[in-house]
């Protein structure tokens, strides 16, 4: 069989080959789903939208961490991520001493333990320094008041799903006000070829609002994600 993710504004669609799906949910805030594929692997969709497979699409993950020059940070945050492909990286690379990672969808992550182990593969003694926390990420980071973070990774959804607040000038300036000066921010910020006016320059507006500087955009291949081309936007705290 194929599935198939249908893009309504640029009126394109991408199928896949499948073997079979795997495993199928509506949770609270997402239709959750799961299928196998010969060359792809497993594969996550999220309210009928491709996220991520478990081999020979990469790309997502490795180019977030590639924006990340130090290989050492005291406090780190993720929030959204609950697949791990981005943490898992993080403890490959980075010498950490502490990892929060908030998912809204605490669905999310137990369907990709099962479906995508390896993400979940992780030095024992480098687990002990991870905090996952099932939590809004918007409302988490409001009550917090803890040691301020120096790296900062939005792995979220798009701006019309649950992770709108994500995006808002009034997220930007609670990130900053538990950011270390010079720490570094990234959010995934969706299709260059689609979104450069509606998302990307309404993000580095806010960003800049708040007082974020050196902000940058990176695009690069995604194959299974909108016309294939997919970006990160990212920037320090003045």
């Amino acid at each position: 069989m194929i599935v198939k993710e249908i893009h309504k504004e640029s009126g394109t669609e991408i199928g896949i080959v499948c073997k079979k799906r795997l495993y199928h949910c509506k949770s609270k805030y997402q239709k959750i789903e799961v299928f196998s594929s010969k060359y792809f692997g497993n594969i996550l969709r999220l309210d009928n939208c491709f996220m991520m497979t478990e081999k020979n699409s990469d790309q997502y993950h490795h180019n977030c961490l590639n924006i990340i020059k130090k290989n050492r940070y005291q406090n780190i945050l993720i929030i959204g991520g609950g697949d791990f492909g981005i943490a898992k990286l993080v403890t490959e690379n980075i010498n950490f001493s502490s990892l929060n990672i908030v998912e809204i969808d605490e669905n999310v992550m137990t369907v990709c333990r099962k479906y995508f182990p390896l993400n979940f593969k992780i030095n024992q003694k480098l687990s002990k320094r991870i905090n996952i926390i099932i939590d809004d990420g918007f409302d988490w980071l409001n009550n917090y008041k803890k040691n301020k973070f120096d790296l900062v990774i939005l792995d979220c959804t798009d701006p019309d799903t649950q992770a709108n607040s994500l995006y808002s000038k009034a997220f930007y300036k609670l990130v900053a006000e538990n950011m270390k000066k010079n720490a570094l921010f990234i959010q995934q910020s969706g299709s260059p070829l689609l979104s450069d006016k509606s998302l990307i320059l309404y993000m580095i507006a806010n960003l800049r609002k708040t007082g974020f500087m050196n902000i940058q955009t990176k695009c690069f291949p995604m194959p299974i994600y909108p016309l294939g081309t997919w970006s990160f936007t990212y920037c320090k705290k003045a």
